[in-house]
């Protein structure tokens, strides 16, 4: 792995956190005036971010953070750069797991043909399946998180929101971020009721089809690490997640 590719995928990860932290529904805090980053709660637990461009070496900086988070009473994730994982442990932040930084270049002649259909959505519709594909209850979408989907929905300069449906059912969607060089890949879930039936490969078709040659990126879980590797994505390295809780994932 070159530092050129271990670049692009945390300049997609500091594009898209970066968006988060600049939503109308979201609260943040500057972290290092001589390294940068930040953290970014978004009213949504695990879906507020630490963003550090660094090595982690200042406890202090380390015990900001996690005020932060516990005045808006609220789990995070904090994905390790370049090391100090001793220093976040001993300020009381556990090991949640690994995401796996994967990056893939499409052919530029993908055409599949399938009877799904991979669309722009509203910003209810694709909050409804988001939550539910990853985990949540069908009718269950807490308000939070349509207030940040609405706020997401409407930073149309840098993302997109796809949802796929299958005979009039919403089963699946996906985020991706709108940069120059790169296609970045979020919220890519499928609901229970329709996983291993194909959705997941129609869906990342699309994406092929929308990156016009781009190189798409994405941060794999481990459940979705094997679908990813099967259609084709490289294995870059692993990003260690820390946070109050531990298998988050």
């Amino acid at each position: 792995m070159t530092m050129k590719t271990s670049n692009i995928i945390w300049q997609d990860i500091e594009f898209f956190l970066t968006r988060l932290k600049n939503l109308p529904v979201s609260k943040s805090l500057p972290l290092d005036e001589k390294n940068g980053g930040f953290c970014v709660s978004t009213g949504c637990s695990f879906e507020s971010w630490v963003y550090y461009p660094a090595r982690v070496t200042d406890p202090e900086m380390v015990k900001n953070v996690m005020k932060f988070f516990d005045d808006e009473k609220i789990s995070f994730m904090w994905p390790v750069y370049n090391g100090g994982e001793r220093i976040l442990e001993e300020c009381g932040l556990v090991f949640a797991g690994n995401l796996t930084a994967m990056s893939y270049t499409p052919p530029q002649n993908l055409n599949p043909e399938s009877n799904l259909r991979v669309y722009e959505t509203d910003s209810v519709a694709w909050a409804q399946t988001a939550w539910h594909g990853f985990g949540g209850e069908a009718f269950g979408t807490p308000m939070n998180y349509y207030n940040l989907v609405e706020a997401l929905f409407n930073d149309k300069d840098n993302l997109k929101l796809y949802l796929t449906e299958c005979e009039g059912e919403n089963v699946g969607t996906f985020l991706t971020t709108l940069e120059k060089d790169l296609m970045g890949v979020y919220y890519f879930a499928t609901i229970p009721e329709y996983r291993r039936q194909g959705v997941a490969r129609v869906m990342m078709n699309e994406i092929c089809k929308l990156a016009y040659g781009k190189t798409i990126v994405l941060q794999a879980t481990p459940a979705g690490l094997p679908f990813y590797k099967k259609f084709g994505f490289e294995e870059l390295f692993l990003i260690p997640i820390y946070s109050t809780e531990s298998d988050i994932f």
